[in-house]
């Protein structure tokens, strides 16, 4: 029985599929097989029935994997005593959305490549939806998503909040400009599509200030939204990290009379079973670096006052 057998046990329990698991190792789904398949022989147990479309474990399996859990985490525990941080180890891969590429993941990237010289990041930006369900099926190992997670495998832990301003071009409207009125003038909403954290609380806005908007555009990344934005395309919200620097060069202007967004919570959401103390690394360091408030260097102007993009 040796350390890369329980991995690769462990790894192929929970995730959906050999090949996910394989992988989320950097191996082939062959070696994977071979691994399992030894410890197997090892312990003179089949831990996985693979009769099915899918390999599902078998009562040996699901016996074994609380045990297999512990010595991994045992090992982990090892690693960081006999090395301090340096000690832990493996290989992330994580998704956030596209405002925490442009704040905190910078920092995040950078503290831990420090920290943790023999861990592995690969982060990747996604939608919430796409998010979950990665996570969910082991293709990813967490991802930082708006809102909680209802899903029973997924663990969801708060980690920082975004604000959000509503803004328009100051050749389409004055900060004076209300809500009736855009509305009666028909208006576009720009906005992102449904199914990102944004759509939810601007569904719960419209509804509680009793508002039927007529024309709704939606397009799918803040920086498009940004460009129909300040084009005069239509009205709209951003998070304030975008919105003051542009504001504040005169491509936007605040409507300062629209009831405010309330802000959007966010969470690091993993699967429940995974108790790796790098896991536990990966979520104190977020709780520590994670700021949707960051400034979008981007969005920094140059000597002649241009916006960089």
């Amino acid at each position: 029985m040796t350390l890369k057998q329980l991995e690769a046990f462990y790894r192929a329990a929970v995730c959906d599929s050999f090949a996910i698991a394989a992988d989320n190792l950097h191996i082939s789904v062959s070696t994977l097989s071979k691994r399992i398949s030894d410890l197997e022989a090892s312990l003179g147990r089949v831990l996985f029935d693979r009769d099915q479309y899918r390999a599902r474990l078998t009562s040996d399996g699901q016996a074994l994997l609380p045990h297999v859990r512990q010595l991994l985490d045992q090992a982990d525990a090892l690693l960081r005593t006999a090395m301090d941080d340096a000690g832990v180890r493996g290989h992330f891969r994580f998704a956030v959305g596209e405002l925490a590429s442009l704040t905190w993941l910078p920092k995040f990237m950078a503290l831990a490549a420090r920290r943790y010289p023999n861990l592995q990041l690969e982060p990747s930006v996604d939608v919430g939806a796409a998010m979950q369900a990665a996570v969910e099926s082991g293709e990813l190992d967490f991802a930082v998503i708006s809102g909680t997670s209802s899903r029973q495998r997924i663990h969801s832990v708060p980690v920082g909040k975004a604000e959000f301003d509503w803004v328009a071009s100051p050749a389409l409207a004055g900060a004076d400009l209300n809500v009736a009125e855009a509305a009666s003038r028909q208006l576009s909403l720009v906005t992102m599509p449904q199914g990102a954290g944004t759509y939810r609380i601007l569904e719960d806005w419209i509804r509680d200030n009793q508002i039927f908007w007529d024309g709704v555009l939606a397009c799918n990344t803040w920086g498009g939204v940004c460009s129909l934005l300040i084009e005069g395309v239509g009205v709209g919200f951003m998070p304030r990290a975008w919105a003051s620097p542009l504001v504040e060069r005169g491509l936007l202007c605040r409507l300062e009379h629209w009831q405010a967004l309330p802000p959007l919570s966010y969470s690091m959401q993993m699967r429940r079973e995974d108790t790796r103390a790098a896991m536990q690394s990966m979520r104190a360091l977020l709780a520590e670096v994670v700021d949707f408030g960051l400034a979008i260097p981007f969005l920094s102007s140059g000597h002649d006052g241009k916006i960089r993009l």
